[in-house]
């Protein structure tokens, strides 16, 4: 009878075990975990705002002016690297930004453009760095047009001085080139 007693208490064991096991399983089926309880950051702005700062720049002009009037044929002045460094343009596309993300956002806006060859390029507007946890990106399509980029004839220095090329030179054709820009915003 003694082995029948040692059976007994085995069994009895795994079914305590099994109880256990049970109970810590319904236990973390029970518990959400969210990205701040993972240690992940909290989005510093919403994508629907930025929608909305690119989508009023646009129907302003205010983003097409700030490609086209703030470029000076190298760089995006007040930019000692051809960029705007821990500042957004003195424009009213800057300010629309600067209105719309807190102090502690940081943000970059890069503009990608097609080339001759039907590759992309991109040049930066805005750079801070690069985007940390949580980034959050909107982006939009700009027409630029001839009479956007070079007032009067658009000749071939007026051309090469842009940082974007003339896809379209023949005599009848009137869109530059067609470019998107992009923000991605992180807490900084």
């Amino acid at each position: 009878m003694e082995s029948d007693r040692g059976q007994m208490f085995a069994l009895e064991g795994v079914l305590a075990a099994l109880v256990v096991l049970a109970g810590i399983a319904f236990a973390l089926q029970a518990t959400v975990l969210t990205p701040a309880t993972s240690g992940g950051t909290e989005s510093p702005v919403e994508g629907a705002t930025l929608d909305s700062v690119l989508t009023t720049a646009v129907e302003s002009g205010s983003l097409r002016d700030a490609l086209v009037n703030d470029w000076d044929g190298g760089g995006f002045t007040s930019g000692g690297e051809g960029w705007y460094t821990n500042a957004y343009p003195s424009n009213d596309f800057g300010s629309a930004l600067r209105q719309s993300l807190d102090e502690t956002v940081t943000a970059n806006v890069v503009v990608s453009h097609r080339t001759p060859s039907n590759g992309r390029e991109q040049t930066r507007l805005v750079y801070n760095g690069v985007p940390g946890d949580g980034a959050v990106r909107a982006s939009t399509v700009v027409t630029l047009y001839d009479r956007d980029v070079c007032s009067g004839a658009c000749t071939p220095t007026a051309r090469n001085q842009f940082f974007a090329a003339d896809l379209d030179t023949s005599s009848s054709g009137q869109i530059y080139n067609v470019v998107e820009v992009e923000v991605v915003a992180w807490q900084g």
